[in-house]
C-alpha cells in the first residue's frame, strides 16, 4: 500500500513539474504584440515566415521584416514601442523583463530600414539595459524617442 501511494504522489509531482515548466516557457517567449501592419511583412520564427498581423505576439529570436511597401508597429510588454518603415529587419536578440520589479534587459539588432524606438520599463532600470545595435554601431537607449536609420 505504501509502494502505491508513493508512485501515486511521485507521478503527481513530476506531472506538475513537467506543466509548470511548459507553462512557464510559453509565458516567457511572449515579448510583445504586433499593433499594425500595412504593406509586405512577416516575422521570421523557426524557418517559417509568419504574416505580420495585428495582435500577432512576438517572441524573443524573432526577426521582423518589412518588403518594399512594408510598414509595422509593435509593443513590448514593458511598454516600449517599435515603428519600422519599408524594408526593414528587426531582430529581438534579448528581451528579459521582471514585471514586478520593472527591470530588465533588451537588446534590439536592426541590419536595414527606418526604425522608431519609444523606451519603456527597461530603458529606465539602468543605463544599458536597453541596446541598439546596428552593422556599425552599438548604443543604449534610455528614457528616449529614437529614430535609427541603416542603408
Amino acid at each position: 500500500m505504501f509502494i502505491h501511494v508513493l508512485g501515486v504522489f511521485m507521478r503527481f509531482w513530476i506531472v506538475a513539474a513537467l506543466s509548470a515548466t511548459i507553462l512557464a516557457t510559453s509565458v516567457f517567449a511572449n515579448v510583445g504584440r504586433i499593433k499594425s501592419t500595412t504593406g509586405s511583412a512577416f516575422a521570421e520564427r523557426a524557418g517559417q515566415k509568419l504574416p505580420l498581423k495585428s495582435g500577432l505576439v512576438i517572441e524573443l529570436g524573432d526577426t521582423i521584416v518589412t518588403g518594399s511597401s512594408g510598414r509595422m508597429g509593435m509593443t513590448f510588454i514593458d511598454n516600449s514601442r517599435m515603428a519600422a518603415g519599408p524594408n526593414s529587419r528587426i531582430i529581438i536578440r534579448t528581451f528579459d523583463f521582471n514585471d514586478t520589479t520593472q527591470r530588465g534587459r533588451f537588446l534590439t539588432e536592426i541590419d536595414k530600414g527606418q526604425v522608431v524606438i519609444v523606451s519603456g520599463l527597461i530603458a529606465r532600470s539602468g543605463p544599458d539595459a536597453m541596446q541598439v545595435k546596428t552593422p556599425k554601431s552599438l548604443f543604449a537607449v534610455r528614457g528616449a524617442r529614437i529614430v535609427v536609420r541603416v542603408k
